[in-house]
């Protein structure tokens, strides 16, 4: 089946309430955001082969890092597992971390059978 391009990209992100520092408290905080956006996925039987991490500053300044995937990860685990080595790349934080986001786009169908 092809890509289809049509379908907008399925993201979440929370903001927080005390800026985030260090990498571990970052990390579960990315939980529970891929957990939405695979249920998401799963729902509408789609799947993303790019990942996204947004991560914006207690400055507002932000940045966003991403992989994109010869084949769509299988679980959310493979995500999780994307999203950590995409934050690995930016830690140690510049700033305070005030929010983080993370997307699948490149998304295509589930074939069934």
């Amino acid at each position: 089946m092809g890509w289809s391009r049509s379908v907008s990209p399925i993201g979440a992100e929370d903001t927080f309430m005390v800026d985030i520092l260090e990498l571990e408290p970052a990390r579960a905080q990315l939980r529970p955001l891929v957990a939405k956006v695979w249920r998401h996925c799963e729902a509408k039987g789609l799947h993303g082969r790019t990942v996204t991490l947004k991560v914006k500053f207690s400055d507002f300044n932000q940045l966003t890092r991403s992989r994109t995937l010869v084949h769509p990860p299988e679980n959310a685990a493979e995500v999780e597992a994307i999203c950590d080595a995409l934050l690995d790349q930016i830690y140690p934080f510049r700033k305070g971390v005030r929010l983080l986001g993370v997307t699948l786009s490149a998304l295509e169908q589930k074939q069934h059978g």
